[in-house]
């Protein structure tokens, strides 16, 4: 590296910083006085002075501005940029050359061209996806610019200081992400844009106007693009799409409390995330309310040990699509029954055929009933009307006669209880599958209950329940059956997604995925809408990934293979333990251990609720253990598997996988290769007995 080049990146860091600072000291003067003189303007104001309101709207505007920018440089603060690109546009002879510097948070500096360029405007594409040379990029108004990189450039900065810096002619893509890996997680997690590979771009930056579906292996930051897709999507389409029509749906509060974390660091806000259960509740929201204080949820989390041959069979069942199939056939004749369709005749004469209605249904098919039915009847009295005009009748004579048609096809508000039609669903589906009528009887409801329920209420109400809803995230997933993206298709029709998950880690098997097929060519349109593979994984050491990758050798399914960046860590650690004690003791050690060598977050992976609770017990005498989940930052967590799922951590403890918990079948598979997933740089393993065979 010449030091002159060092130090002119010295230098132009310097003088950013020293922008950066002005422009926070001059913006924090001027929010202040803004919100002062709003202030007055507020307590003067009356609504009939059009001049007076202008002047608020206008101030409150401004302010709002300077605020934004205000944030801005403060984010930026500390480290402006990790990047820099040098082109020129090459589509006409003489074309401009640029030099820019790309960072987490744009910062404009008043003149031609932006201080920082933010990382998710179009420009910046380049850096992630092309190396020095030919590449393009396409602008705002949709037109594709061909560029020539003379320069591509990667910073290390540290606390205001520069720490090193790297060009990509200089260092390989790969020693380059090895080098951010090697850190902690929390290390690693603040760099992430920093270190967007170009398959992931791809991703961020596809169009928001179809949906996209992710096939990503343990560590190749599918949950990471779905993200900073959100951040993407809001930033460059902000007159399209609003936070609050954003929603992000994982299968448990502590994986979502995780990856949405991320999202205030992108510039994004009152993105509304929950858990698939809380979501369809939301939607079911007062026709729910009354129904759920009856029952109980049974099999959000069941494994499948603890439950009956016939309940596994009935949950495959309900996750697949002829369950909603079923169920859409049932709504279709229920409609029939409950929507009048015979003519309407006035005297001995047919006002209103009924080929219109059935005309008008078919035409319609995915109007709520309650709609039509209002429809219907509007037009029918339209038409009653049309006739009384023509017949001179008295407005006696017209109001005697209209109480015949009033209602005529049946009541547009009326009451319907979803429940004791979703009863009577299942009891006419019940000769095949009793089981679901015997449990649902019991009091014992499932997220595959909620999203029927659901569609019969998108089906039959006249609601607003449905609306603002724009785009969908689903993490993890491979642990939902492909009937709930069709019911989630059936309701939102207009509605996009971005779906991540791996159907390698469904540990769900009975109700989840274990395929996209279905997925991608019944509930999408392949045409239209995408399929990913993201087969690199960026978390695990190499020698955790073949580690994973034995497993998955030993089952059946198939499976999508892992490949490893090349960055080596020490063995997997296999101890076997005397007794528990003994075990404990391991444990406990090794943590110490972890600790020492500087990593922050260890998770102790057991594989029932009941054992984290005996593990707990026994660790928290000679450890400290993290109890909070929905708070977790650093320190030791025991989990069990299903709750590690989309996590990561620096280290990961195997809490006693023996035969008897983990047997030689495809479920204890995918379980072991989500617990082995998680670990960043280490993973140890302590049993006691026989050791499963999937792990030998």
């Amino acid at each position: 590296m010449q030091p002159t080049v060092w130090k002119e990146e010295e230098q132009h860091l310097e003088e950013t910083l020293r922008e950066i600072d002005r422009n926070i000291e001059r913006y924090s003067k001027e929010a202040a006085m803004l919100r002062e003189e709003n202030q007055e303007r507020y307590d003067t104001y009356r609504s009939s002075d059009s001049d007076m309101h202008n002047d608020l709207v206008v101030g409150l505007s401004w302010e709002d501005q300077v605020r934004f920018l205000l944030r801005q440089n403060r984010f930026a603060a500390d480290k402006p940029y990790f990047g820099r690109i040098d082109y020129k546009e090459t589509q006409e002879a003489n074309g401009e050359s640029f030099s820019l510097y790309i960072g987490k948070h744009g910062v404009p500096n008043g003149r031609d061209q932006p201080l920082v360029v933010d990382w998710r405007a179009p420009i910046s594409s380049i850096y992630y996806d092309s190396d020095v040379g030919e590449s393009s990029y396409l602008a705002p108004d949709g037109e594709r610019i061909s560029v020539r990189i003379d320069l591509k450039r990667t910073f290390e900065i540290e606390k205001r200081k520069l720490v090193d810096f790297y060009d990509t002619d200089v260092i390989a893509n790969d020693d380059f992400l090895t080098k951010y890996l090697a850190k902690n997680k929390e290390i690693v997690l603040g760099e992430i844009i920093a270190t967007i590979q170009k398959e992931q771009n791809e991703i961020i930056r596809d169009t928001p106007w179809h949906s996209v579906i992710v096939q990503g292996v343990a560590g190749s930051g599918k949950t990471t693009v779905a993200m900073h897709r959100i951040s993407y999507i809001l930033y460059n389409y902000p007159e399209k799409f609003r936070p609050e029509q954003f929603f992000v749906i994982g299968s448990n509060s502590m994986l979502l409390h995780y990856i949405t974390g991320v999202l205030p660091t992108l510039e994004v806000d009152h993105v509304q995330a929950m858990t698939m259960t809380e979501f369809l509740e939301s939607i079911l929201d007062q026709d729910w309310k009354k129904q759920k204080k009856k029952m109980r949820y049974g099999s959000d989390f069941r494994t499948q040990e603890e439950l009956r041959e016939e309940v596994r069979r009935t949950r495959h069942f309900k996750g697949s699509l002829a369950f909603v199939q079923e169920a859409e056939q049932w709504i279709d004749q229920l409609e029939r029954r409950l929507l009048t369709r015979e003519d309407a005749i006035l005297e001995g004469k047919v006002i209103f055929r009924q080929e219109e209605v059935e005309t008008f249904c078919q035409a319609f098919p995915r109007m709520p009933m309650q709609r039509k039915i209002d429809v219907l009847n509007k037009r029918l009295m339209n038409q009653f009307k049309n006739e009384c005009r023509e017949r001179e009748w008295s407005a006696d004579k017209i109001r005697k006669e209209s109480m015949a048609f009033r209602g005529y096809y049946g009541k547009p508000k009326g009451k319907i209880d979803l429940w004791a039609y979703y009863l009577r669903f299942l009891q006419e589906l019940s000769p095949q599958y009793p089981v679901i009528l015997e449990t649902i009887q019991t009091g014992i409801v499932d997220l595959y209950d909620l999203a029927i329920l659901a569609l019969l209420k998108k089906r039959l109400l006249d609601t607003d329940d449905f609306n603002g809803v724009r785009h969908i995230v689903v993490d993890e997933a491979q642990d939902f059956g492909v009937s709930l993206f069709a019911v989630l298709r059936r309701i939102f029709p207009e509605c996009t997604y971005t779906i991540v998950g791996d159907t390698s880690q469904n540990i769900f098997y009975d109700s989840g995925m274990n395929e996209w097929r279905e997925l991608r060519e019944e509930i999408f349109a392949p045409g239209r809408d995408r399929f990913y593979t993201l087969a690199k994984s960026y978390r695990n050491t190499v020698e955790i990934s073949q580690y994973a990758g034995r497993v998955l050798e030993k089952c059946s399914f198939e499976t999508y293979k892992i490949d490893p960046i090349l960055r080596h860590g020490i063995p997997v650690e296999i101890k076997e333990a005397a007794d528990r004690e003994e075990m404990t003791a391991y444990t406990a050690d090794c943590i110490r251990q972890i600790e020492a060598r500087g990593y922050k977050t260890i998770a102790v992976i057991c594989r029932t609720e009941e054992e984290v609770w005996n593990a707990e017990e026994a660790l928290a005498k000679v450890c400290q253990i993290q109890k909070d989940p929905e708070d977790f930052t650093n320190g030791v967590m025991v989990l069990p598997i299903h709750k590690t799922k989309g996590l990561e951590f620096d280290a990961a403890i195997l809490w006693n996988p023996n035969d008897q918990a983990y047997p030689l079948e495809d479920a204890a598979a995918r379980l072991l290769y989500v617990a082995i997933t998680r670990a960043l740089h280490e993973l140890h393993i302590f049993y006691i007995g026989k050791l499963s065979k999937l792990l030998e």
